[in-house]
């Protein structure tokens, strides 16, 4: 018997979806963790600047920003990847479905066309009995 290609590209299909659920997941990973670095940079200066101590506050001020700016820089990023994996995912899931879809169309074709075979057959022996 042939192998089946709609059943080879659903596999593929399938496989593509896992991956892209993977990617998916990691970018989501990856953006709480810049989130949560990007809230932690903001405490720090909130923290620093209620400290009281205005000389250490000014020396530190220039790199608590600029962790701050790039925490959220970051952030940005990260959930740019986050949206275009998203993205990914739908995609790849349409085409599954677009396949899923086809091969029921087939199969259900393929049990018509079967049907009118076997009424056929049947209409066959009918006649070849009178």
């Amino acid at each position: 018997m042939p192998a089946d290609p709609l059943g080879s590209l659903a596999r593929l299909r399938r496989l593509q979806t896992g991956l892209a659920r993977q990617r998916l997941a990691e970018q989501a990973a990856r953006a709480g963790a810049a989130e949560a670095r990007a809230a932690a940079a903001s405490l720090a200066l909130h923290a620093e600047r209620g400290a009281g101590n205005a000389a250490d506050f000014g020396a530190w001020v220039g790199r608590g920003l600029a962790e701050r700016d790039r925490a959220r820089i970051s952030l940005r990023l990260t959930e740019t990847r986050a949206a275009e994996a998203r993205d990914g995912l739908v995609a790849a899931r349409t085409a599954e479905r677009a396949l899923e879809a086809l091969r029921a169309a087939r199969a259900a074709g393929s049990a018509k066309r079967l049907g009118r075979r076997a009424d056929r057959a049947m209409d066959d022996r009918a006649a070849q009995r009178r």
